[in-house]
């Protein structure tokens, strides 16, 4: 309870300055929570539709749909303005680690693994964000930070082992769970990456180009797959799981997502994920009955709780 009352206080009192004027707003804050709902459901989103087609063809149809859906958008708004030349190494390299690299990633460990593993190893990323930060932006990570590291590795180990038993064993899952751990580190790299980008430059343009440049570098892969193969093969779950994926998670929660970390401070919006993984658990129960045992909730608990001690510790830090 202490740590949902800290993170309401961040969002209580979140001051921005706009035109010269302070203002508390509560935007950005929802939309980073609207946009963790939608990764949330997206995972077992993922598992629905990966029976009924190729990876690569879901990946290409969640990514046609969500640059279609940030095009509309952009120009309901009037945003056509194209990104600044020197930033186009910076968005390609952003398009192909978190498009193209982290999707694949993520998509190939969910075919060996579950929706609530993935959403609790996905709920590393915070962490790993505080990690990259320390290695590559060079910024302060202190020793107690690590101790918070352990204990939240700790939780990522019972929750891929599932049981007691299984711990005891040393079965801490298979090739699937090191690509969805994978995936999240990724995840971390294109989150730091896009934040430097959003800086100065226009949120929707910069948004669409990342998902553009990561569409037109599927196009290949979708072709060689001979992806429409699969088209015939597609139930209406599947579509309405393919929907989901493009428009919502992809689409709409990319605009959400980057809004919010124009706005607010990247450690506030790592705050926000933190219901992801609950609430892939109750869809994935619902929908795929898959099973969260007494270890896997002890070991997502020790997850949260040494996400939210490095974040507390990176705070006073900065302060």
């Amino acid at each position: 309870m202490l740590m949902w009352g800290r993170i309401g206080n961040r969002c209580k009192y979140l001051v921005l300055s706009n035109n010269n004027s302070i203002m508390i707003t509560w935007l950005p804050i929802a939309s980073g929570i609207l946009a963790v709902f939608f990764w949330g459901v997206s995972f077992v989103a993922i598992k629905i539709a990966l029976p009924q087609m190729t990876l690569e063809t879901m990946i290409f149809f969640r990514q046609f749909l969500g640059t279609l859906t940030v095009a509309i958008i952009v120009g309901l708004r009037g945003e056509w303005q194209l990104p600044s030349s020197s930033n186009f190494r910076r968005i390609f390299l952003a398009s192909f680690v978190g498009i193209v690299l982290h999707q694949w990633l993520q998509a190939q460990g969910m075919l060996t693994t579950t929706a609530i593993v993935t959403s609790w190893l996905s709920a590393l990323a915070p962490i790993l964000i505080a990690c990259i930060s320390w290695v590559w932006l060079r910024e302060q990570f202190v020793a107690v930070q690590a101790v918070w590291l352990l204990i939240a590795g700790l939780g990522a180990v019972l929750v891929v082992s599932g049981s007691w038993q299984g711990l005891l064993q040393g079965e801490f899952g298979g090739i699937g769970t090191v690509l969805v751990l994978s995936s999240a580190v990724v995840w971390a790299l294109y989150s730091i990456m896009l934040k430097r980008l959003l800086y100065k430059s226009n949120l929707g343009m910069t948004t669409l180009s990342v998902l553009l440049l990561g569409l037109l570098m599927l196009i290949p892969v979708f072709v060689y797959s001979e992806g429409w193969k699969d088209i015939r093969g597609i139930s209406s779950s599947g579509w309405i799981s393919v929907v989901i994926l493009g428009v919502g998670s992809t689409g709409l929660a990319s605009i959400l997502y980057n809004y919010s970390l124009k706005h607010i401070s990247g450690t506030l919006v790592a705050s926000l994920q933190y219901p992801e993984p609950l609430i892939t658990v109750a869809v994935a129960s619902l929908l795929l009955h898959e099973t969260f045992t007494l270890p896997m909730s002890i070991g997502g608990l020790l997850i949260l709780f040494g996400v939210w001690r490095v974040q507390s510790s990176d705070v006073y830090i900065n302060n």
